[in-house]
């Protein structure tokens, strides 16, 4: 799965915004993999899997149909996503990461239902830094570093597209 999350991270860290159907279901899938891997760690590794796709997949057909609510939706997933993995990484308590999910997952909502644009650019940095990093075993002041360098490059990256005129989410790139 390392290798998966890598790359799902560098889609979402360049071309969340472009691609941003695949944003919702990349954060989706990711989100229910995390969330798999605490509340079904009983189950094997396929049902893990099948969940976070299936949270990938409710969360882009979502999005097909309402866009409001799918930039909301995937501001959620991202936040939620991001929250857990920043505190997973410093050792917060696991038994808080519905808390953390939760203030991740609403304040990432709210940020893509007002900035929708420029949301999806800073959401889907963090996130897709937050997939890459988690699968770098690094000292924690090195990933703090590199997750803030790849959500900078991220942002860098998918700013000047959106500045040069790009796509608006939804469209064609």
């Amino acid at each position: 799965m390392q290798i998966i999350n890598v790359v799902l991270g560098a889609i979402l860290l360049f071309f969340g915004r472009a691609l941003y159907w695949v944003f919702v279901g990349i954060a989706g899938f990711l989100l229910g993999m995390t969330l798999a891997d605490q509340y079904l760690d009983g189950q094997s590794e396929i049902i893990q899997f099948l969940a976070a796709v299936a949270a990938g997949v409710v969360g882009a057909v979502i999005a097909i149909y309402i866009q409001r609510l799918a930039f909301a939706l995937g501001g959620f997933f991202a936040g939620g996503y991001t929250a857990l993995s920043i505190a997973a990484h410093f050792g917060v308590q696991t038994d808080r990461s519905t808390i953390w999910f939760f203030l991740g997952g609403i304040l990432g909502a709210i940020v893509a239902a007002t900035l929708m644009d420029w949301a999806i650019v800073v959401l889907s940095s963090l996130a897709g830094a937050a997939a890459i990093v988690s699968e770098i075993r690094i000292e924690r002041a090195d990933a703090l570093l590199l997750f803030v360098a790849l959500t900078v490059v991220g942002i860098v990256v998918q700013g000047r597209r959106l500045a040069r005129g790009g796509t608006t989410p939804g469209e064609n790139p």
